[in-house]
């Protein structure tokens, strides 16, 4: 049930567990769970739960997001078909208990999957003070100090932000099911944030927490940080005659205990353990991913492994009739947890769960989607602040910037909900309108998503804009769509040619290359009115500055180079970016039609200089590794050896081209944008510092506490 990321781990689980079979896959986008049925060679697709009636299922994943899971796992039990949730089982104890009940009377099983349980490093840590090697329990104190990449990349749309309790009940839920584990539920609990910001007006987000409290077996300390920028994730049991630590993060173990020695000599051997255990836990895992890299053994790296633990002990405790790992009741004490450190948080301020009523088309609308992006937010403020009336194409309706939704309840702005996939949806939304922009990416991780969402997804907007008779359909690309590579002397022109050898480039910057082409043919034959803007590096305000246009980022603070470093990057200001957008969707006249415009600023900065003004700027430890091309594809032809020997099917050979292109060598000149539209980005260095790079790496004092 639900065919999002997390099934991927699900499906790939158990097409590897004995004595199960994956039936059907259900998603209320039937098209999600068609794409999944194929790739893992399942016989039925469905999108609603009534049609499974006839595949006689015994058990349900219950995969879809959390504030849903009562209701699903409920008509699920109703139907006689056991339960495995994903974390949190509900949002409230009391849900879990009626679910418990319900579960019981249908005589069909209900567990929740608290895949943090079967961490390896817990395990070994939970197998050694059941044994007593320690003693009796006293104190857990625990660490889960982590980045978050939905809120790197700016995304607070997901479930996890809507409310301030919900990341507790989404990220806590994991040292919370290891607590139960070890101490049992709450006695009682008492917890305070540390610090929180606004990600938006009205929605609060608690970063930092410290939680103390006493269970049934021991007492308890846990302190939280979300959106860090180093990973810390620890276990340390205190006992009564020794304590273990594991570092989940690393997947080490290690522990210590009274001797019969001395104290100088028991200090002594304290460090000579602990460092013998480390270094034994450390060989361990890097066997373990030799050999899988080797193809001689099985995927062991933690989360993973976690997650086949606790998938395959649910199905084996089903099929040897034995006490399920992590039942309602366990669920339920987790809850419990969550309940208790959120007791006093208060709920953001109600918003309206519907949008405003579009009303009509007006003249000279401007249809957006993408509109509430990063570079589509500042061209809908750019179009109002120029008296143009705008409809932004929206997914959702939570997370809304509230500009846009104070444009939408005073008529400046039309929100109608749809989706790039789904282009029939919104295609009324597009009669009589002026000009519509595809800022949308449509992204995906395979060629068959990419191609699905971005390229049939464009075109069929595209056909939509025509049948509508829409006078300018703009598609927003990227200089990635060009070949950047090479030596040559002159700068790439604003050719509407792209790559001419898509398959040897990257998925984003082929599906871009597939989407111009299609886009282009429309052009030609059907005289789609036509436009292809292709910013460059796009920079500033509400973007990581972890941008892959800079190098490989291997590490939050370590960026390696695509090439030296040495080179003048296409970059651009995202406010000029969205001014030229603008520019271009309101300008009069065909002779734009059917041409490409770049949209790069002549500035004088390389990726290791801007990687340094980040440093400065931020105060972090950031650091730029050039290494060359030849060293680069070297390197890469190596793990593309590798994989092979270990029979990786999936394993593609490593392509120059991509990597020359991604040097970026090649000036990209912008002259029709300068020429026709009359645009003119900011270009002088230290005040594109200021605008653009500097405020990448600040964080405004305002949203933090």
């Amino acid at each position: 049930m639900g065919a999002g990321f997390i099934a991927e781990f699900h499906l790939e689980i158990l097409r590897a567990t004995r004595g199960v079979e994956v039936v059907a896959v259900c998603d209320a986008d039937l098209a999600r769970a068609q794409s999944a049925a194929r790739r893992y060679g399942i016989a039925a697709a469905v999108g609603a739960i009534a049609e499974l009636e006839p595949l006689k299922v015994d058990i349900a994943h219950v995969l879809v997001p959390p504030h849903l899971h009562v209701a699903v796992a409920r008509e699920l039990l109703h139907r006689r078909i056991g339960v495995f949730a994903e974390k949190p089982l509900a949002l409230a104890s009391e849900e879990a208990r009626e679910l418990g009940a319900l579960a019981k009377a249908r005589n069909v099983p209900l567990a929740v999957n608290h895949n943090a349980v079967f961490h390896p490093a817990f395990e070994r840590l939970l197998a050694r003070v059941r044994s007593g090697e320690i003693g009796r329990i006293e104190h857990v104190r625990m660490c889960l100090s982590v980045p978050l990449r939905q809120l790197d990349a700016g995304d607070v749309s997901h479930w996890m932000f809507r409310e301030p309790r919900n990341i507790v009940f989404e990220q806590a839920s994991h040292p919370f099911a290891q607590a139960v584990e070890l101490v049992g539920a709450p006695l009682e609990v008492h917890s305070r944030a540390l610090a929180s910001r606004e990600l938006q007006p009205g929605q609060t987000f608690h970063e930092r927490w410290v939680i103390s409290g006493r269970g049934e077996r021991g007492t308890l300390e846990l302190y939280l940080h979300f959106g860090a920028a180093f990973t810390r994730s620890t276990v340390e049991v205190l006992g009564s005659d020794g304590a273990l630590e594991a570092d989940l993060a690393n997947n080490l173990v290690c522990g210590e205990e009274k001797t019969l020695y001395l104290d100088f000599y028991n200090s002594f051997l304290a460090g000579w353990r602990r460092g013998g255990e480390l270094r034994a836990s450390a060989r361990r895992n890097l066997s373990n991913y030799l050999r899988l890299t080797l193809g001689l053994g099985p995927r062991e790296d933690a989360f993973f492994a976690g997650m086949r633990g606790s998938i395959r002990a649910f199905h084996a405790a089903l099929h040897e009739r034995g006490e399920l790992p992590a039942d309602a009741r366990k669920g339920e004490s987790v809850l419990r947890w969550c309940e208790a450190a959120t007791s006093w948080v208060e709920p953001n301020p109600p918003s309206a769960a519907a949008l405003p009523e579009p009303g009509p088309v007006r003249t000279g609308e401007v249809v957006l989607l993408g509109g509430t992006g990063f570079i589509g937010k500042r061209v809908i403020a750019k179009l109002l602040e120029r008296g143009v009336p705008v409809t932004a194409v929206v997914r959702r309706a939570h997370s809304l910037p509230p500009f846009l939704l104070d444009a939408a309840r005073d008529g400046r702005v039309r929100l109608v909900r749809g989706s790039l996939e789904e282009p029939g949806s919104f295609g009324p939304a597009l009669a009589g309108a002026r000009c519509v922009m595809q800022l949308a990416t449509g992204n995906g991780s395979s060629w068959e998503a990419v191609e699905r969402a971005m390229v049939r997804g464009s075109v069929a907007t595209a056909e939509q804009c025509l049948a509508h008779r829409v006078e300018r359909f703009l598609f927003v690309s990227t200089i990635a769509a060009l070949y950047l590579g090479g030596t040559e002397p002159h700068a790439r022109t604003d050719s509407p040619l792209s790559d001419p050898q898509p398959e040897g480039r990257s998925l984003y910057a082929r599906g871009k290359i597939a989407t111009e082409q299609a886009l282009l043919d429309l052009h030609r034959s059907r005289a789609l009115p036509l436009v292809i803007l292709r910013p460059g590096i796009v920079v500033g305000r509400g973007t990581a500055f972890q941008h892959s246009g800079l190098g490989l980022w291997v590490r939050d603070n370590h960026c390696v180079g695509w090439g030296h470093g040495e080179t003048p990057l296409p970059l651009v200001w995202v406010d000029d970016v969205a001014e030229a957008l603008v520019l271009a969707a309101l300008h009069d006249g065909p002779e734009l039609h059917g041409r490409a415009l770049n949209l790069a600023a002549n500035v004088p900065l390389t990726a290791r200089e801007t990687v340094e003004e980040l440093r400065r700027a931020s105060g972090r430890a950031l650091h730029f590794h050039p290494r060359g091309l030849a060293l680069s594809q070297t390197m890469e032809i190596g793990k593309w050896l590798v994989k092979k020997a270990g029979r990786r099917h999936d394993a593609a050979f490593p392509s120059y081209r991509d990597l020359a292109s991604r040097a970026l060598t090649v000036r990209v000149a912008s002259d029709l944008a300068r020429t026709l539209l009359g645009w003119k980005p900011v270009e002088e260095r230290e005040r594109f510092l200021a605008l653009a790079v500097r405020p990448m790496a600040t964080q405004d004092p305002s949203k933090s506490s």
